[in-house]
């Protein structure tokens, strides 16, 4: 079922990538190329080219991946170089590369989405500064999708879902201080029922920005200058006019922010993209039970 995901955006996987994502299964990298390689049934609905495993005719797909895969990290780099200066950005703990770049399946003029983590009490100032520096810095590519406050980084409801699961795992966080990315994870061991067998890409940690001095000493003195009340004021202050400019464009957007959450993204992707993967996945476990006949299930790929 990794396969029936990935396919939805033209994205074969390594053996290592199916297991890293396979859905409601713990399983091993060993434990899955056996049951590649044995399997008559998946052998019906699976090929391999390389390293890569694709659904059956879905050949082009490799293609695709080489085609993207190698301007992508490059594309990475770049926007890691890019931005060095969030280091001095007041109260940001995380940012997260999230979305097609993340996982090297990024189109040439897709923009690059971040997650932001900010210190508690404090995303409004974040956003505030994130702003200046994506206008004045020349960096109209960079889309912050959300932001949250570290005293609110549970995420409840329907936000638990196979999607933001996929998303936040698949993400590369290029900026994390103080642990805040594992202090998210904690809050939400939800994201682990999805995927049991999920086990960090060490490759994706290489992707970090440059440790900058100068930039951490203008965060500190910033952070101190907006800190108690004055602090609370400015905050208090961006909120209602930031919150007023979204509400003007985008008539919605107040369902989707409070005082420790900032939701940017004005389209959801969820529904289109979850209900093309029940449809992929009822299509190709039809198939794969037809070939089976009496082979035992083993279909977490």
């Amino acid at each position: 079922m990794s396969l029936c995901y990935a396919d939805i955006f033209r994205f074969p996987l390594t053996v290592e990538e199916i297991v890293r994502f396979a859905p409601g299964e713990e399983l091993t990298v060993e434990e899955a190329r056996k049951r590649l390689a044995s399997s008559e049934a998946l052998a019906a609905v699976v090929d391999r080219r390389d390293s890569y495993y694709f659904l059956k005719g879905r050949e082009e797909n490799c293609r695709v991946r080489d085609g993207r895969e190698p301007p992508s990290r490059e594309k990475l780099e770049i926007a890691v170089r890019r931005m060095a200066p969030l280091q001095g950005i007041p109260f940001l703990r995380t940012a997260l590369v999230t979305g097609a770049l993340a996982a090297f399946n990024s189109p040439r003029d897709d923009d690059i989405d971040l997650l932001i983590i900010t210190a508690p009490r404090r995303p409004w100032t974040t956003y505030f500064f994130l702003r200046l520096w994506r206008r004045f810095g020349h960096n109209p590519d960079f889309c912050f999708n959300m932001f949250l406050s570290e005293d609110k980084l549970h995420l409840e409801g329907n936000n638990q879902n196979f999607f933001y699961a996929r998303e936040i795992l698949g993400s590369i966080a290029v900026y994390d201080e103080h642990g805040a990315f594992d202090r998210f994870l904690a809050e939400n061991p939800w994201v682990f029922d999805f995927f049991p067998s999920y086990l960090p890409d060490d490759e994706r940690r290489g992707f970090a920005i440059r440790r900058s001095p100068a930039w951490r000493r203008r965060r500190r003195l910033l952070e101190k200058l907006l800190s108690g009340p004055a602090g609370d004021l400015f905050e208090s202050l961006v909120r209602k006019i930031q919150f007023r400019q979204m509400v003007k464009s985008t008539p919605h957007a107040a369902g989707r922010m409070d005082a420790s959450t900032i939701k940017l993204h004005k389209s959801d992707n969820r529904p289109p993209i979850l209900n093309r993967y029940d449809r992929n996945v009822e299509t190709w476990i039809a198939r794969y039970r037809r070939a089976a006949g009496s082979e035992p299930e083993q279909v977490a790929v």
